[in-house]
């Protein structure tokens, strides 16, 4: 994987982490679920990095 791939990967893990303490506040603030707009969001940006990903390694074998 290159460099600009990684960052994705640690970006998508990154805005996970902030949306999943930001809604549930771990204690420190009022217990909020998970909206659907998170749901979708979460989901939208692991969804569209995994197709990168496929697209990368299939395009790195030619």
């Amino acid at each position: 994987m290159k460099n600009e791939m990684w960052i994705g990967v640690w970006m998508c893990v990154l805005l996970s982490v902030a949306a999943c303490i930001g809604s549930t506040g771990l204690g420190y603030a009022d217990y909020r679920p998970l909206r659907n707009f998170d749901y979708f969001a979460l989901a939208f940006s692991w969804v569209f990095l995994i197709v990168t990903l496929v697209k990368d390694r299939h395009g790195s074998k030619s």
